[in-house]
């Protein structure tokens, strides 16, 4: 007991001399004590440190919220059973069961942060910010299963804004159908709002690190000669979308092959990362990988031998993926070099990746490359005559380090390197370094350092404290 109270003591602590050198907003990370619950297991069952999945914790989910190879002594809190398990052969003369979970599956994750930021203004003198953001941000999860083939998954988020004001969001509310027919795994469905399956392994929900990797997410393509930078406003093209409304099919094949396809909705009117057309013409994406050693993506481990330790494992996964998109009719507004105003649309764009994951016992190591297109029209606001038709290119790629010292220690270390398409702008370099410690099962301290190698003036320290239950 006087060992526990330390241990939460000393988490407190040094949270609290974090928060006097350190800082940084906070995006959503994930980890939902529902099925810890469900399961009456430890948090460590499917992740490292919280949100980032061990091998084990990849398979759970692509599984749809199912252990592999679960049978009914796993599941320590018992269903609602909906209709008798015979009613299965005598549908369609009798509705087809299912089940609800047996308490209510809901799950808190609150996050306190610190902020602590540099940035150059317009003239080139340095800005500091300091922001005690308590709490910064609640998510209410629900989670769980709905008979032998449904699942669902949703988030909503809760925010303080640095100006004092607040924000809701719903940031996933989705279903998924697993197993919907023929073999064990192979075609699944998800439908909703929700992270693609395309992303996976380096979406921010499924990385260590607090900050996202802004060359893939972040990047705004809109510019009269083509994208500049990262987006720095609320009206930006797309990169890749982090989030989506999407039909999804996705499923593995020989245990190891990952395919994935999906059509969602395009950008909206407003150009922003959260707004959504309701055109008839969809934008599109698909990943397929595969993954040599270590545990198969399904869960079976048939023909390897694993470590004892759940992180640890040697393994290579290696993928590629594409995004296929249409921004016509959402007009941004662009200056020339001269200062005269004009409308811009990304009529349509392409985004074309790869992505590798490589285990070595306790060090994970993973990247990406992508490359895109814009085709961008540049129309005069008034007229609406067609000004100007270009089509700039632009690349990205990054690597990541994860490091399990223990597993109350993992540090990360992250570079990403984004070649604008107007060939006028400077690179953008960040580098990230990251500490995390799990204090408790659910209770976590991260510091973190994310800086611009290019302007040595933006960079920024995190502190952040977050407690799941």
């Amino acid at each position: 007991m006087e060992s526990s109270k330390r241990g939460l003591c000393i988490v407190f602590a040094l949270f609290a001399v974090g928060c006097l050198f350190f800082g940084a907003g906070v995006p959503t990370a994930k980890g939902v004590p529902a099925f810890s619950r469900k399961y009456q297991t430890s948090c460590q069952t499917c992740h490292a440190i919280f949100p980032k999945l061990n091998p084990f914790g990849q398979a759970f989910r692509l599984n749809g919220y199912r252990m592999p190879g679960e049978t009914e002594e796993m599941v320590k809190q018992v269903p609602v059973s909906l209709g008798s398990e015979a009613y299965e052969k005598l549908w369609p003369k009798m509705v087809y069961p299912s089940t609800l979970p047996g308490n209510v599956p809901l799950a808190v994750n609150a996050k306190f942060a610190d902020l602590y930021a540099s940035a150059a203004d317009d003239s080139g003198h340095q800005v500091l910010h300091n922001d005690f953001q308590f709490p910064q941000e609640l998510n209410l999860f629900a989670a769980g299963t709905l008979g032998k083939h449904m699942s669902f998954f949703s988030e909503l988020t809760y925010g303080e804004l640095p100006d004092g004001g607040t924000e809701v969001e719903i940031e996933h509310a989705r279903l998924d159908f697993v197993n919907a027919f023929g073999p064990e795994h192979l075609f699944n469905f998800r439908l909703g709002k929700l992270a693609p399956n395309a992303w996976d392994g380096f979406q921010e929900m499924w990385i260590m690190t607090d900050s996202g990797i802004g060359s893939f997410f972040d990047y705004n393509p809109i510019g009269f000669n083509g994208g500049t930078g990262l987006c720095d406003s609320d009206s930006c093209g797309v990169a890749l979308p982090a989030n989506a409304r999407a039909i999804e099919m996705y499923g593995i094949v020989a245990h190891r092959l990952l395919y994935v396809v999906g059509v969602d909705s395009p950008i909206g009117p407003g150009g922003s990362f959260d707004s959504f057309g309701s055109t008839t013409q969809k934008d599109a994406y698909a990943r397929i990988d595969y993954k040599f050693g270590g545990l198969a993506l399904d869960g079976t481990s048939t023909g390897v031998t694993l470590p004892p330790e759940n992180w640890k494992e040697t393994s290579f996964r290696l993928g590629v993926l594409g995004y296929w998109g249409n921004g016509g009719g959402v007009n941004y507004e662009v200056t020339d070099p001269a200062g005269e105003t004009f409308n811009e649309q990304d009529r349509t764009f392409h985004r074309y990746g790869i992505y590798g994951s490589v285990y070595v016992g306790s060090l994970n190591v993973f990247g990406g490359y992508l490359r895109g297109k814009d085709n961008l029209e540049i129309f005069n606001p008034e007229s609406n005559v067609l000004f100007a038709a270009k089509s700039p290119s632009y690349s990205a790629w990054f690597v990541q380090s994860d490091y399990v010292f223990a597993p109350p220690f993992q540090a990360s270390v992250r570079y990403e390197q984004l070649t604008p398409g107007d060939s006028t702008a400077r690179l953008s370099k960040i580098f990230t370094a990251n500490f995390s410690f799990l204090a408790y099962a659910n209770i976590k301290l991260m510091l973190e350092y994310n800086g611009d190698l290019v302007n040595n003036k933006n960079y920024t320290f995190t502190t952040v404290l977050r407690a799941a239950f």
